[in-house]
């Protein structure tokens, strides 16, 4: 029998979650762990800057939820990555490596460096809040700069949350 990658990452998340709930394990991380005490920041403000998010991070908040939760739970990783699947045909390869949020327009944006046949491209993911996807598209020859270069031209007043 084969199994795809796709296949085998959902089972891995589907034991890991079993294992969690028998045994009680949150498995979260103090949002605050760099700097204990401190207020989580509110993107949605008007005036935040990148290195007001850059001191708070991952302390970081959209319209009172944790960033960290809304965008990087199994749930809409797995939306980003069966998107970036779609475009390519194939398993998906790469590594999630920047995430954005557009104040003008209120989307994040999700970047991944994508390997196809022994190619790196940049996988650009706009996913509305809920972490649904909007639109993918795989373009460039990596995140950096070339993807990152992208997102900018095409969302100028983006605030760049993550970059990896």
């Amino acid at each position: 029998m084969k199994i795809t990658k796709r296949q085998l990452r959902r089972i891995i998340k589907e034991e890991v979650s079993k294992i969690r709930e028998q045994n009680k394990v949150e498995g979260g991380i103090p949002r605050d762990m760099f700097n204990p005490g401190q207020a989580p920041l509110e993107i949605t403000e008007p005036g935040v800057t990148e290195a007001q998010v850059s001191e708070h991070w991952p302390n970081v908040l959209y319209k009172g939820q944790d960033v960290m939760n809304l965008m990087y739970d199994d749930i809409t990783m797995d939306r980003a990555q069966d998107a970036l699947e779609d475009m390519t045909g194939q398993d998906f390869e790469g590594q999630e490596a920047y995430l954005g949020w557009d104040p003008d327009s209120d989307v994040f944006v999700m970047g991944f460096d994508v390997w196809e046949d022994h190619d790196m491209s940049a996988g650009i993911v706009t996913l509305d809040p809920r972490g649904r996807v909007l639109k993918a598209d795989i373009k460039g020859s990596g995140m950096y700069p070339s993807g990152r270069q992208i997102i900018r031209k095409e969302l100028p007043n983006i605030l760049e949350l993550r970059l990896d």
